[in-house]
């Protein structure tokens, strides 16, 4: 498969790009399909260390699940935020953080995919997302 590059995109740039990418990924077309394959490929694998880093930690996991059950109970939501209130600040510096770094540079390879090989049930929303890789 040709017309591959590698590009500097920003990380926010290739999370939404992948998103795209899912949208489109059982659209016909083998061609289509092994360059959309391709770049989620390649995409996924250059955010996978990033996912460490924006997984919340268990204790914010057991403490969202609470959250959950008492759902609608507003007393007992601000009761539980008030007791935990270092596990909701961490969340929110950790989300921060995640923000920031969203705004970074990522090197991605990146395969073209020629307007011929697009499929003819694609949309326009869909084609949109895409447009970064249509040659």
């Amino acid at each position: 498969m040709k017309s591959s590059k590698t590009e500097v995109v920003k990380i926010q740039e290739a999370v939404d790009l992948l998103q795209a990418l899912y949208t489109v990924q059982e659209l016909g077309g083998l061609q289509f399909a092994k360059r959309v394959a391709a770049n989620i490929k390649s995409i996924e694998e250059k955010l996978r260390p990033l996912d460490d880093t924006m997984r919340p930690s268990k204790e914010f996991e057991e403490f969202a699940k609470i959250i959950q059950e008492v759902q609608g109970d507003e007393e007992k939501i601000k009761e539980f935020e008030e007791q935990n209130s270092h596990l909701v600040d961490e969340r929110k510096s950790q989300i921060a953080a995640v923000e920031k770094l969203l705004q970074d540079d990522i090197d991605v390879n990146l395969t073209n995919i020629p307007d011929s090989a697009l499929p003819r049930t694609i949309n326009a929303k869909q084609l949109k997302g895409l447009e970064r890789l249509i040659i």
